[in-house]
């Protein structure tokens, strides 16, 4: 059976607003930020929570339906934007932020790291389950489900529009379905790590693909089979987080995978080799790194967990001031960790 037809069930069996495409598409138009009072680390100024989040410079962006959430780490001063955003990712090199709601994607321009000022919108292949990421040049939209396509965008900084490179390939798209990807800058490009539906959405693997600064795709390699295991639906929390989610650091990739409850290890430099499971007590949602250690976040769990690559063992937990709802997305810098919770919205938690 193909995956949209076991998202179908699935989508049947959870809340509707789960399962949406994205949030109010008539707010994308209105770029005007409402600024935030100072706040405390625990409150968040989205109203309907938030789904996805990043860092970079100092500042965390997050995804939160309706609106994007700025948070200034250091004096957790905050601002939203009203603008549609259900996944996000950022180029920090290039100074923009990128951001999709239903199957639109929107390009912001860093001038002003804590007012996002926007510079364009763009109808993609998005579909329930699509997510995105960016590096050097290259922005990556993985297919998702209902007969969405990858497609690659190139670009080079907030003075010129981003540009569709590739509008589909198919050793990504005949699978299933592949709900997310992450990307890695490398030096001819990026690596672009797909989080793959191989059947019946119980079966799991991480396709990787070298795609060069044109957009063009270079290479596809063996996808790597992960751990079997059907979706407990307490899991899902559509869109933007499916719980095949990944990180790259330091020549592997590090898979947050419900199925294994734990995150599974792929060595890059060692022909993709399938390393042993990083055990964890729970189903993970979402994984990140500062540069040198990797932070996961539950749904079900109360903190967030920081992890050792080194030694591949939980070495510390952080507990935010109000208990976690439903925490999907997680990034972390040398100081924070912001979370993205859909019951609490954008959590900052500070490391010291």
């Amino acid at each position: 059976m193909k995956f949209n037809r076991h998202l179908l069930l699935i989508c049947s069996l959870v809340a509707l607003t789960a399962c949406g495409g994205g949030g109010d598409s008539e707010s994308a138009s209105n770029p005007d930020p409402v600024p935030g009072p100072v706040v405390p680390d625990d409150e968040s100024l989205a109203s309907d929570g938030c789904t996805n989040v990043v860092i970079a410079e100092g500042v965390a962006y997050a995804a939160c339906g309706a609106e994007i959430e700025v948070a200034q780490l250091d004096t957790l001063e905050r601002s939203l934007f009203f603008n549609a955003a259900d996944d996000i990712t950022i180029d920090a090199d290039a100074g923009l932020l990128f951001t999709q709601s239903g199957t639109q994607l929107t390009t912001f321009g860093l001038d002003d790291p804590l007012a996002p000022n926007l510079l364009s919108t763009d109808n993609t292949n998005f579909a329930t389950l699509s997510g995105l990421s960016a590096a050097n040049g290259v922005l990556v939209i993985s297919g998702g489900a209902f007969g969405s396509n990858t497609q690659i965008y190139t670009y080079s900084d907030a003075s010129a529009p981003i540009s569709l490179a590739t509008d589909g390939f198919p050793a990504i798209d005949n699978t299933t379905g592949n709900p997310d990807v992450h990307v890695t800058a490398t030096a001819d490009g990026i690596d672009a790590f797909y989080s793959q539906d191989i059947g019946a959405v119980a079966n799991w693997a991480i396709q990787i693909a070298e795609i060069d600064t044109s957009g063009q795709v270079q290479s596809v390699a063996q996808d790597v089979v992960l751990t079997p295991g059907p979706f407990n639906l307490a899991s899902i929390f559509l869109p933007a987080n499916v719980p095949v989610e990944s990180e790259f650091l330091n020549d592997r990739l590090y898979v947050a995978h419900f199925a294994a409850q734990g995150v599974e290890v792929i060595d890059l430099a060692n022909s993709n080799t399938l390393l042993p499971v990083i055990p964890l007590t729970y189903e993970p949602t979402n994984i990140a790194t500062d540069g040198e250690m990797l932070f996961v976040v539950g749904v079900s769990h109360d903190t967030v967990d920081m992890i050792d690559p080194a030694t591949s063992s939980v070495v510390a937990s952080f507990t935010p001031s109000t208990p976690f709802g439903q925490p999907v997305g997680v990034a972390a810098s040398a100081t924070h960790i912001a979370v993205a919770d859909r019951v609490n919205g954008l959590v900052i938690i500070a490391r010291e």
